[in-house]
């Protein structure tokens, strides 16, 4: 069996770039590639649905999320590991459970949403600050645009900043 190896972060283009590093370390006949969020499409989607689509909840985004994490996990990442290859996943569970937290949703539902995962071998949080106002790089990036965008919602960097200190107390 393969190593799951999680790469988790606040900042999108950093964890892609982290997450290829780790890959690019492993033995060639180990390697077995990266899965990166939004595998199944449904954030693309999400992004080009028009107005009278509405907007998404947190709460809503983390559904979407571990429904697309459970697709990276059927098609990319367990026939790697059962195959003995070693698969980087970015982000994993850490990302999505910092902005549930950053939100303020339960830790309990967050836990329980993503109870389906396997943990991972292997976890390292990418520590880069936020991207500026109007990145869609990364999973919290996106989200918060999405939630952030509502009048009278949070305010981005309170959202981010948040993520960011709970993904570096619990990774």
């Amino acid at each position: 069996m393969g190593a799951l190896v999680a790469i988790d972060g606040v900042n999108g283009a950093a964890v892609t770039r982290a997450a290829r590093d780790a890959s690019a370390r492993l033995a060639r006949a180990e390697r077995g590639g990266v899965s990166m969020w939004d595998a199944s499409g449904i954030f693309g989607d999400l992004t080009v649905a028009g107005e009278d689509a509405g907007q998404a909840s947190a709460r809503t985004l983390l559904l979407l999320y571990a429904a697309d994490l459970a697709f990276r996990l059927r098609w990319e990442i367990r026939p790697k590991l059962e195959s003995g290859r070693s698969v980087v996943a970015a982000p994993y569970i850490a990302t999505a459970v910092s902005f549930g937290r950053a939100a303020g949703l339960d830790e309990a539902w967050l836990t329980n949403l993503f109870n389906f995962a396997p943990p991972p071998t292997e976890s390292r949080a990418v520590t880069a600050a936020p991207a500026r106002n109007g990145s869609r790089d990364g999973f919290v990036e996106l989200a918060c645009e999405t939630i952030c965008e509502r009048k009278g919602g949070p305010k981005r960097k309170d959202v981010l900043k948040r993520a960011r200190t709970f993904l570096r107390a619990h990774t």
